[in-house]
């Protein structure tokens, strides 16, 4: 039988015998998130899981339970223990970490960022340990450029790990956007817009925020050369859920699982999704 120390890209472990290693060993699929305060980190969990964070389970490294209301309050006040982990009772088979708000200038964060990525990297001996996948949220609805916090970890994130960039609250960026475009060309003696004018604006808004999108895309990509493993997508109107924001964390998934490397963390990551 195989050991706990193999490792994922062995090739003496056929398919078919990726489900048993998993579930004999009942190992859990290990996810970093990571972006700023306010770039809906909390949100994607949630959609993600379908329950709120307030009913998560998280335990200190040394194992203390702490409750998941004072997590949410952490989130807000950008307080989280990288190490604590994030589980949910509705989707078991998760383990979530949860990084503090890459603010600009925050070097200390991403230090600690950075070591926690290679302390578990695909060289980790212990499964048990390894991280397998890094999602970071983007929001598009800050009209602020990307920090060099945001941008610098693409210089060193490895392929051995998947890093999918969500950018998150497209709704929010069009809605800005669209009042925007209606202020700028709107007198204050209008005292009704009409709705032709809205949607145009809706529209040309739209197209402002894609075009944010694929020049912070790009932008992103150029300094991830070296890393093959890294993914985009779009999330959109998240706040509630609906089929929306569940066809989005099924294509979160679904560019997780393309990231992976090897037959058994995929399986893994099937799993615990239910696919």
């Amino acid at each position: 039988m195989a050991s706990d120390t193999d490792s994922s890209s062995s090739g003496e472990i056929s398919d078919s015998d990726d489900l048993p290693f998993w579930k004999i060993r009942g190992l859990e699929f290990r996810v970093l998130i990571i972006g700023r305060v306010n770039a809906g980190k909390t949100t994607i969990l949630e959609r993600l899981t379908g329950a709120s964070i307030d009913n998560a389970r998280i335990t200190t490294v040394d194992g203390k339970l702490l409750d998941g209301k004072a997590i949410k309050g952490q989130s807000d006040r950008s307080l989280h223990n990288i190490d604590d982990e994030i589980r949910f009772p509705s989707r078991p088979g998760f383990v979530f970490h949860d990084s503090r708000g890459f603010e600009a200038g925050s070097s200390e964060e991403l230090s600690t960022v950075r070591k926690f990525v290679e302390d578990r990297s695909s060289a980790v001996s212990d499964l048990r340990l390894q991280l397998h996948a890094i999602w970071m949220c983007l929001p598009l609805d800050d009209s602020r450029e990307l920090f060099d916090t945001e941008k610098e970890p693409f210089r060193w994130f490895k392929g051995d790990t998947p890093l999918v960039v969500i950018f998150t609250k497209r709704d929010g960026a069009i809605a800005k956007v669209t009042s925007q475009i209606i202020q700028d060309n709107s007198s204050p003696s209008e005292s009704t817009i009409s709705r032709a004018f809205k949607k145009q604006a809706r529209a040309k808004a739209e197209v402002e925020v894609t075009e944010c999108v694929k020049k912070r895309e790009e932008e992103l990509k150029q300094l991830s050369k070296a890393n093959s493993a890294v993914a985009f997508l779009t999330t959109s109107d998240m706040a509630e859920p609906t089929e929306e924001s569940a066809a989005a964390c099924a294509n979160l998934i679904k560019a997780t699982q393309e990231g992976l490397k090897g037959p058994r963390i995929k399986t893994l990551l099937s799993i615990v999704w239910g696919c």
